[in-house]
């Protein structure tokens, strides 16, 4: 309870609207007290505050969750790109006490575009949006940009963005660019002996953080080899790709899938502490202070 009420008033202070959850109703606050405190959310996603609450937050650190809309077998929600960054971004965001900026849900699908739900949009088009995006984030005062990419397809066009972004004349942002699945969480992806798209990590994931919206049901599994070399071809995708879905989703459970994004936030966060030192950034021991 401590806790709680110190992670309230450190939203409150910063500018945040805070949500209080009483027994028997929810109410926003700005400041004082309120008794019969249950639980407390800080509001760090921008979309949720008004432009006077964003003048006064710290735009230190800002995190971008990236995703796409893609078939994931016929089990998942064609948003898990979307939803799994998003959850991540946001706790980690409350823990760094950061700004979350609005996930970009759309993303470049080429090998998923044979399968209905998938919306594939040109790596070109992504690249210049995600630049677009970047360069807003600096004019609105953030010096430090992590985006955290849901989907394979989009680390090519991130990248791009984001050295564009980065090395134009007068540019004095920075960016990160991670793919979650493989740069957090890495200490228990062991827990999981048939990952993939769709697959037993995945799912487990998605169970874990929005367990309502898979249906174990229609789970299944397919093997598939995956070349030696990055190859790019159609004819290996579709043969790779036969069920939009690699591994074997009918062994996921929520309890390994928590772990393994409890372990991607406790990663992200050291990472964005890391890339402030790294960046000579004044801000590092405020972070520390602002843990949750």
């Amino acid at each position: 309870m401590r806790q709680l009420l110190e992670s309230c008033a450190d939203g409150l202070r910063r500018g945040y609207w805070a949500q209080v959850n009483d027994r028997r109703t929810d109410i926003n606050i700005r400041k004082g007290k309120v008794t019969g405190l249950i639980g407390c959310v800080v509001r760090m996603e921008i979309k949720d505050i008004t432009g006077k609450d964003f003048e006064r937050a710290d735009k230190t650190v800002g995190l971008l969750p990236v995703g796409s809309i893609e078939r994931h077998g016929n089990h998942l929600p064609l948003g898990t790109d979307g939803e799994l960054p998003s959850f991540i971004a946001k706790e980690a965001g409350r823990r760094l006490g950061c700004i979350v900026l609005p996930t970009v849900w759309y993303g470049s699908c080429n090998a998923m575009r044979p399968f209905p739900g998938t919306f594939d949009v040109d790596q070109d088009a992504l690249c210049r949006y995600v630049t677009a995006i970047i360069a807003e984030a600096e004019r609105n005062g953030i010096k430090l940009l992590v985006i955290l990419n849901g989907h394979g397809g989009n680390a090519a066009p991130i990248q791009m963005a984001a050295r564009a972004a980065t090395h134009r004349d007068g540019a004095g942002i920075a960016v990160v660019a991670i793919d979650w699945w493989r740069e957090l969480g890495a200490s228990k992806m062991a827990l999981f002996k048939a990952p993939g798209h769709a697959g037993e990590d995945e799912t487990s994931a998605m169970l874990a953080v929005a367990g309502e919206m898979v249906k174990m049901d229609d789970a299944m599994s397919c093997d598939a080899e995956y070349p030696r070399l990055r190859v790019y071809s159609k004819a290996m995708d579709r043969r790779i790709y036969a069920k939009a879905l690699t591994g074997d989703a009918t062994t996921a459970n929520a309890d390994s899938g928590r772990k393994l994004i409890e372990a991607a936030v406790d990663d992200l966060v050291a990472l964005v502490k890391d890339a402030l030192k790294a960046l000579g950034s004044s801000t590092e021991r405020r972070l520390e202070g602002s843990q949750i």
